[in-house]
C-alpha cells in the first residue's frame, strides 16, 4: 500500500519556475516556456514561451496565460 500520494495540482505547483511543455486542445498545439504561476483551476502563466510545431521550434510568443480547461497535458522539460 502506498504511503503517500501526490495530487496532480501539487505536482504542477512544484514545477513553478521551471521549464514545461503544455499541450492544448486546439489543433494539437504545444507551447514551451518557464512556468511563472498556476492557480487552483490550473490556469497557467508562462514566460519566455515559444510554440512547438511538430518537434521544431516555432514562433516566439513571450508571456502567455493559458486557461486550465484548454490544457491536455503539462510536462517538465528534461
Amino acid at each position: 500500500m502506498p504511503t503517500s500520494m501526490v495530487l496532480p495540482i501539487k505536482k504542477v505547483f512544484s514545477l513553478v519556475d521551471s521549464r514545461i511543455t503544455v499541450e492544448i486542445k486546439d489543433e494539437d498545439r504545444r507551447f514551451q516556456g518557464r512556468l511563472i504561476s498556476v492557480d487552483e483551476y490550473l490556469n497557467i502563466h508562462l514566460d519566455e514561451t515559444f510554440e512547438l510545431v511538430g518537434n521544431e521550434r516555432g514562433r516566439n510568443l513571450g508571456t502567455v496565460v493559458i486557461r486550465g480547461n484548454n490544457i491536455l497535458t503539462i510536462s517538465p522539460v528534461v
